[in-house]
């Protein structure tokens, strides 16, 4: 118990920086800006956040309570936490168990593989809490005004909401671990992602598959579900039962079954972290003796001497920028946290987009879509499709963590013999082509949905695409100008790097001051549609000249005349 402490204590500070914040923080007292601009940030995402989910479980209980059963609102709450830790866990956990720096020193030490997997998987379950009790917490308000709770309410709240995340995470560390022990570990990384994306489809499907219902019996199934024969509960949660059981112990008011479910919830989360510990004492060792065999079969650039020739070799032999892109994209794929971050996200949130516009045969997303075309004039509609673009974008870290995902290996950049104008123009296009991979399935919805015209679902595309560049240029110039480079852990490359909430909140300035200047050009000076589009893209094009300019002035800053 004295070494999982200790190597769950070392894992904790090296994942969230602990050790070095307060040392920078109090000790030193430098930049302390830093957090300030950190709380800020998370507060307002909180507040904007928070406020999304308690109007929503204020829905679900008020609709619930219509039927006589709001503690739907509970499943609902558990299921969707639940599916979400497990569609952005699987990279997290892989990137936690195999890919960590602090792993070089505690590998060698006299540790047992559950051990180190029991510190790491505590250490991810954590950062799950925040989420975890902000979403449940929330919930179990809405329901309290409706219905009223006491101290046992709220005690079992605070059970439900700490074992919420273990049985999600137990899972996903499973087919992590198994993952790492038998995939293929010739192009590792590669298969991890294909398997992963794989897995989330796979997830998806069983998800659309149970809750389908007949179009024929849909009448009757309505008719049951109001006169009661069948209950929201579980109808929500026949995709993850323990949600059921969680939802009972919650709200049931006879004591005796309350506890009965409760201990049945405990007990499965205990058995899935068991089973979980039980895996990784058995495959852990080998999947990470295998990863590290990639490593020294096929070096990853930036790694040593070979990686610079290997380097070196593709820069002569290739177009410089086009070298720079391919380093890029190795140097991100190698961490599967970067990729959910990255690549992944770039792909699901924007589909998201798109599966309610294919949804538009369903008679209230009809009805829906009829008020969106009658109601909203097309030019805030297409300015509203461009800024979801410039949106993704935001949310995404590829740019803003651009140099700091170099790490300890920044100094192959600066002995390179590229100019940084070609560095930044390879970042830039590696950001870009996500960006690209992003705009397909908005697009794909803006044209299902809103119907525009030829010429303004092309301006608006390329108005969104011109806003992305502004923002990836606004990622770079933060990144380059203070990169974050002294991680020990890949998680704090993207997760724990403020050059991220800094990006994102100058994006949302950039995204309102957009607003405003469609507004302007529709709303006060009365321009066609297509020409306020055309205006906008005009200007966007115009921004991203003096911004390229300060960028490549930043890099050259960087790469020929700064230490670090």
């Amino acid at each position: 118990m004295t070494q999982f402490l200790a190597v769950l204590r070392t894992s904790l500070d090296t994942t969230f920086g602990l050790s070095a914040a307060r040392y920078r923080y109090i000790v030193k007292r430098q930049r302390l800006w830093e957090p300030i601009l950190i709380l800020w940030g998370l507060g307002t995402l909180v507040v904007l956040f928070g406020a999304l989910v308690y109007k929503l479980a204020q829905a679900f209980v008020a609709s619930g309570a219509v039927l006589g059963q709001p503690e739907v609102a509970f499943t609902f709450a558990l299921t969707t936490m639940a599916l979400l830790i497990f569609f952005f866990g699987l990279f997290q956990v892989l990137s936690m168990f195999f890919f960590s720096r602090d792993l070089d020193l505690l590998v060698p030490l006299p540790l047992r593989p559950v051990t180190i997997v029991g510190a790491k998987f505590a250490t991810i379950l954590v950062s799950q809490y925040f989420m975890a009790f902000l979403v449940l917490g929330l919930t179990a308000v809405a329901y309290a005004q409706v219905m009223g709770g006491g101290l046992l309410y709220w005690l079992n709240v605070l059970i439900v909401g700490l074992l919420a995340p273990i049985i999600p995470l137990a899972m996903v560390s499973v087919v992590a671990l198994v993952l790492m022990r038998f995939i293929n570990r010739r192009h590792r990384d590669l298969l991890m992602v294909l398997a992963g994306l794989l897995i989330l489809v796979a997830v998806i499907a069983f998800q659309m598959f149970v809750a389908r219902v007949p179009e024929a019996e849909l009448g009757e199934y309505l008719s049951r579900i109001v006169s009661g024969q069948i209950r929201l509960v579980n109808l929500a949660g026949r995709t993850f039962p323990p949600a059921i059981w969680a939802t009972e112990a919650i709200t049931l008011a006879a004591l005796g079954p309350r506890l009965l479910f409760l201990g049945a919830y405990a007990g499965t989360s205990a058995a899935a972290l068991w089973l979980s510990l039980a895996v990784g004492e058995r495959f852990f060792y080998a999947g990470l003796i295998g990863s590290r065999e990639v490593a020294r079969r096929r070096p990853a650039p930036g790694v040593g001497e070979k990686a610079l020739d290997t380097v070196l070799a593709r820069v002569r032999q290739d177009s410089v920028i086009r070298a720079v892109f391919w380093r890029e994209w190795r140097l991100f794929m190698r961490m599967p946290l970067w990729v959910m971050n990255g690549l992944a996200g770039a792909v699901i949130v924007p589909v998201m987009f798109l599966i309610p516009a294919l949804a538009a045969s369903d008679p209230e997303m009809a009805q829906l879509l009829a008020l969106l075309e009658g109601g909203a004039a097309p030019f805030y509609v297409a300015l509203g499709f461009a800024l979801t673009l410039v949106f993704v974008v935001g949310i995404n870290t590829t740019s803003s963590t651009s140099v700091s995902r170099e790490g300890a290996s920044f100094w192959l950049s600066k002995v390179l013999p590229v100019r940084p104008e070609e560095m930044v123009l390879g970042k830039l296009a590696f950001s870009m082509v996500i960006s690209a991979v992003s705009a397909i399935p908005v697009t794909a919805a803006f044209a299902i949905v809103a119907h525009p015209s030829a010429a303004m679902l092309v301006l608006a595309t390329l108005a969104g695409l011109a806003g992305s560049v502004v923002v990836h240029l606004l990622g770079l110039l933060v990144d380059m100008s203070r990169p974050q480079l002294d991680w020990t852990n890949p998680q704090q490359a993207v997760k724990s790097n403020t050059n991220v909430i800094i990006s994102m909140l100058v994006t949302a300035v950039f995204m309102g001051l957009t607003v405003l200047l469609g507004v302007a050009l529709y709303g006060w000076l009365r321009l066609v549609g297509e020409a306020a589009m055309g205006v906008v893209l005009a200007v966007l094009i115009a921004l991203s000249v003096p911004l390229y300019r300060a960028v490549v002035r930043t890099a050259e800053v960087l790469y020929t005349r700064r230490d670090v």
